[in-house]
């Protein structure tokens, strides 16, 4: 599993989402981009493809991110890679962000190495928040993948901002993209 910090850095282009059907073919799996409108493509390669939710407000975020990277790692069962995804998600605490809670189980099925989180921090350096710390809400699922347990494929969704800001739409958004992870064979 790969560490995301969500940050604001420079995106390289914001190609819009035109098409809520069409199929992204990743390194090992598909998925397909988030429904609803103004979803943006903000970068896409053969293991990730990051994508972007045009807001109104300034200190008001959502994205949606699906990756794949190469696990040195080996996992006995699923409890063993519960552990080491929670290891990893608390390394998203630094300068800027808090993370003040994690959540991470086994999606209950015996055979895959699905682990199902959340995460909460705070954003203590936002822009536009004048101060004041922004909630930064993780959902996600880390799989090993089922042909390949040396590739982990990690599909997530993030919001972030006041908590009055907080949208039940977008998360349903969010979740049919995390559902829509398939995994093929190479």
């Amino acid at each position: 599993m790969a560490v995301f910090v969500v940050d604001a850095r420079a995106q390289r282009y914001a190609k819009p989402v035109t098409a809520p059907d069409s199929v992204y073919e990743m390194d090992g799996y598909t998925v397909l981009p988030p429904p609803g409108k103004n979803w943006f493509e903000l970068e896409r390669d053969k293991r990730y493809a990051y994508f972007g939710k045009k807001l109104d407000s300034r200190t008001h975020s959502f994205i949606a991110i699906a990756l794949s990277a190469r696990m040195r790692e080996k996992f006995d069962k699923p409890e063993d890679f519960r552990d080491y995804v929670t290891q990893m998600l608390a390394l998203g605490s630094d300068e800027r962000n808090a993370v003040i809670e994690i959540r991470a189980e086994p999606d209950g099925s015996p055979e895959r190495y699905c682990i199902r989180y959340s995460t909460k921090a705070e954003d203590r350096k936002a822009l536009f928040a004048g101060g004041r710390a922004l909630l930064v809400e993780t959902i996600g699922v880390s799989c090993l993948h089922p042909d390949n347990r040396a590739l982990s494929v990690d599909i997530s969704y993030t919001e972030r901002g006041y908590p009055a800001e907080t949208s039940a739409e977008l998360r349903a958004e969010g979740e049919s993209f995390v559902r829509s992870l398939k995994f093929i064979s190479r």
